[in-house]
């Protein structure tokens, strides 16, 4: 568990882990320089309880550092990565261990998530992890699952490297791509009620938009060049991915949280820092544009559109 800030939540998602119908875990919580009342929560809970360990960052690390340092601590078989604000039911580790021991070849497996705003309930939604071919949606960043759905084999997590430090954004991206990526490797999606439940908490957002889209577009442009020696078949969704982003650039724009001469900045940014987009795919970005900046909304096109820049991209 990363914490940063999240004095407001960091209790209930500890609970969540302390509620366990299954008993024979750790908790490692590695805040990364904290000034809210995160740490004495902490402290508070490991000095309670033994399976509680806790770890302070002299400076702050970012997210990644916080979870490779909890990947090399682990003494377990198994990893779960929990943020300090997210929840897990109380039979979260005891069905995903007996479905890890029921199928030990695993490298890992993906269970159902669900989503709330204030309190479990209040939303419907669920993140099902039921995608074909993962790696392509993941590559076209049409994300089948999020950081909080797999359990992982610790040697596994461990033979990947972890995660990539360099990402301030799409850390988890970057993670499953490769580990889809990895030799051999066995994974299982598991349909069912939700085990884990992610929070929409407006504090996670960063109330710069331009910061935000810097980063995302940086990130973005970082992952397709991660990628960029994948075989053909797979390398064409990748303009997926920066469709993605583009949209929700436009979108900022759209809603007036970036200004005009921001927005061209970012957009030449995210057009011209990569190699894969052709003459077609300038051709579809320019329709994306107009489509998304007016009025006019017609379900499916995006979606069109996207399916065609990876027609081009073959």
């Amino acid at each position: 568990m990363p914490s940063f800030n999240k004095a407001k939540y960091i209790s209930e998602s500890v609970n969540s882990v302390m509620n366990q119908t299954y008993t024979n875990w750790e908790l490692i919580i590695v805040d990364d320089c904290s000034n809210d009342e995160s740490q004495e929560l902490i402290k508070s809970f490991a000095s309670k309880y033994d399976n509680i360990k806790a770890y302070f960052n002299p400076e702050n690390k970012g997210a990644n550092y916080c979870r490779n340092f909890g990947i090399e601590n682990a003494n377990g078989s198994y990893i779960v990565f929990l943020d300090a604000d997210d929840l897990l039911t109380i039979h979260c580790i005891e069905d995903r261990m007996k479905m890890m021991n029921e199928n030990i070849t695993l490298d890992f497996c993906v269970f159902t998530m669900g989503v709330f705003n204030k309190k479990i309930g209040d939303s419907n939604m669920k993140w099902k992890p039921s995608s074909k071919i993962p790696l392509n949606d993941f590559l076209s960043h049409q994300l089948p699952w999020a950081i909080l759905q797999p359990i992982w084999k610790t040697d596994f997590l461990r033979s990947l490297g972890g995660f990539n430090e360099d990402f301030k954004r799409m850390q988890d991206v970057e993670l499953h791509t490769r580990a889809l990526l990895a030799e051999n490797v066995l994974y299982k999606q598991v349909i069912d009620k939700p085990d884990c439940y992610y929070r929409i908490d407006e504090e996670r957002k960063d109330l710069n938009s331009f910061n935000f889209m810097n980063r995302w577009i940086d990130a973005s442009v970082m992952y397709l060049q991660r990628f960029q020696s994948i075989p053909k078949e797979n390398k064409k969704y990748l303009i997926g991915t920066i469709y993605e982003t583009y949209i929700q650039l436009l979108f900022q724009f759209k809603t007036y949280k970036i200004t005009s001469e921001e927005f061209s900045l970012l957009e030449k940014k995210i057009l011209t820092q990569t190699n894969i987009i052709s003459k077609n795919h300038y051709f579809l970005f320019s329709v994306s544009k107009f489509y998304n900046l007016n009025m006019l909304r017609i379900p499916g096109i995006n979606k069109t559109l996207k399916r065609l820049l990876i027609l081009c991209a073959s």
